[in-house]
């Protein structure tokens, strides 16, 4: 609930109901949600039909996580009140939080269409239209959210990072300072500042970030922010202790907070994993494998360790006028949920071809008439088996930097989605090294064409590598791909930052600065 909606249902007319409403909206913003839910059915079973107890209603039971129960309340909201905005708005929020990234537009869309000044609406339709990757559509929305609350800082956070991701660098930075400016304690703001800013935080800046880390009234999530923006900060001033015990104690924290939920890195899973698909996909298997799926030459994947180097390699190749990069993509995954990720019944000529046109359908309709089309999600590593039987004309790359750098920078990064090993340096080594092994197998038995990019090598000789690299793809050289930070494309992968600017040497031979901290782990 926003500021606007709480200052409408404060003037909103009393009725028998106001008062066990009232109750309810107070047990729920202060995390009561039994009692709040308890009140709001008590208001419904008063007042069938009751707008804001159907809508908060709807809005709690999502935040529990029984969506298909929300959404079927909050649809049944807009179909009784179809001129009311706040219904159109709370569907979206609720079609945006649960993945249905085209109705959300729709109902953010419908709701503009009834109040077109209401600034949440703007800011939901940005964060829908980021998802689908419009991220042009969703700066501009975002703005318009802010020309109806300049103070919002949440929406300048947004709109810096839609720039960024554009590539607006300048731009984005501006949106970033001044959500900090709003609200110091920031952690997000701050880290994607951290980023990004071209110049050196005062120390007075500096400061006051140990002491929001400090306050113990910090919200958790902020608070593991505001620690990996002090390991970046103090990493580039060249403060490299006091670095990497901000980098430690984040990922304490963050590490604590994923065994609370769940989530653990399981080493043992990890090699019985890496055993099966070398066993699985032998030799004889590829020799035994006929022609199945598409024939088609796209497909250029790129696989490896997480930040070994393949944001970097896409937006070189993608720089190209005939390749087009789609990031890290998730349909190899959901190919894999529906058939196997291995031979089986399901594995039929039929099933592949069915897959591998569903693949290239959703590919192509972004990459238009592109020669070749990059996804470069790492851990398709784990799907190449069946990615050579969708596509036997498939290129693949795999991923090389000096594995001290890479499980650096791992430890170092705050991804979006938990990865587990990256929160302890010893799992990401022995992640590492069981990606190695996995990555020796598929180059000694796979038929389709790979080859290896070092990143380090990139580095020492951009020219030649880059034109290797091209080379690989079949294309002809062009020489904007030595251009590739002054790129257009949007870039939505944690490097986004990095591919923004040239070459830069020091990010080679980065653990020599760690070379103390990395002395008990093996590698």
């Amino acid at each position: 609930m926003n500021r606007q909606e709480r200052r409408r249902l404060a003037k909103t007319n009393p009725s028998n109901s106001a008062a066990l409403l009232a109750q309810g909206v107070r047990a729920h913003q202060a995390g009561n949600l039994a009692a709040a839910e308890t009140a709001y059915r008590e208001v419904l079973h008063q007042e069938p039909g009751h707008f804001d107890a159907m809508r908060l209603l709807g809005e709690l039971i999502l935040s529990r996580g029984q969506a298909r129960d929300a959404l079927a309340l909050l649809n049944h909201l807009t179909a009784l009140h179809p001129r009311n905005f706040l219904a159109h708005y709370t569907l979206g929020n609720a079609c945006r939080l649960t993945g249905q990234v085209d109705t959300a537009i729709a109902c953010y869309r419908n709701t503009l269409a009834l109040n077109p000044g209401f600034a949440a609406a703007h800011h939901g339709l940005g964060l829908a239209l980021r998802r689908a990757e419009r991220e042009r559509e969703a700066a501009d929305n975002f703005r318009q959210a802010l020309t109806a609350e300049p103070n919002w800082a949440e929406a300048w956070k947004d709109l810096g990072l839609a720039l960024a991701m554009l590539g607006e660098l300048p731009d984005a930075e501006a949106a970033l300072k001044r959500a900090t400016a709003l609200r110091p304690g920031f952690g997000e703001a701050q880290r994607h500042l951290a980023a990004i800013r071209c110049d050196t935080p005062t120390q007075a800046e500096t400061a006051a970030l140990l002491a929001c880390a400090a306050d113990p009234r910090l919200p958790p999530d902020e608070k593991l922010e505001i620690l990996f923006t002090l390991g970046r900060q103090e990493d580039k001033a060249g403060q490299y202790e006091a670095a990497f015990n901000h980098f430690a104690a984040a990922n304490a924290l963050l590490r604590a907070r994923q065994a609370q939920a769940g989530i653990g890195f399981e080493r043992a899973r990890l090699v019985q994993d890496v055993d099966k698909l070398a066993s699985t996909f032998s030799p004889a298997f590829f020799v035994a494998q006929g022609g199945t799926g598409s024939p088609s030459e796209a497909p250029v994947f790129i696989v490896g360790m997480p930040r070994a180097g393949s944001t970097l390699f896409e937006q070189i190749a993608a720089s190209h006028s005939q390749v087009f990069g789609a990031g890290e993509c998730l349909g190899i995954g959901a190919a894999a949920a529906r058939i196997g990720w291995a031979p089986s019944p399901a594995w039929t000529p039929a099933a592949l071809r069915t897959e591998a046109e569903t693949y290239l359908r959703t590919q192509q309709s972004k990459a238009g008439t592109a020669a070749r089309i990059i996804d470069k999600m790492p851990d398709n590593i784990f799907q190449l088996g069946l990615i050579s039987a969708l596509f036997p004309q498939a290129r693949i790359i795999f991923c090389a930097r000096d594995p001290r750098d890479t499980i650096l920078s791992c430890f170092f990064q705050h991804f979006a989605q938990p990865l587990a090993y990256d929160t302890d340096l010893q799992d990401c080594a022995f992640r590492l090294r069981e990606v190695e092994r996995l990555t020796r197998h598929w180059q000694s038995v796979l038929k389709l064409r790979h080859m290896t990019l070092s990143y380090d090598a990139l580095l020492a000789a951009p020219e030649a590598e880059s034109r290797r690299l091209i080379s690989f793809l079949g294309l002809d050289w062009e020489a904007q791909c030595l251009d590739f930070h002054q790129s257009a494309r949007a870039v939505r992968t944690a490097s986004w930052a990095q591919v923004r600017q040239p070459l830069y040497q020091n990010a080679s031979g980065r653990w020599r600065h760690y070379a103390a901290q990395l002395s008990g782990v093996e590698i």
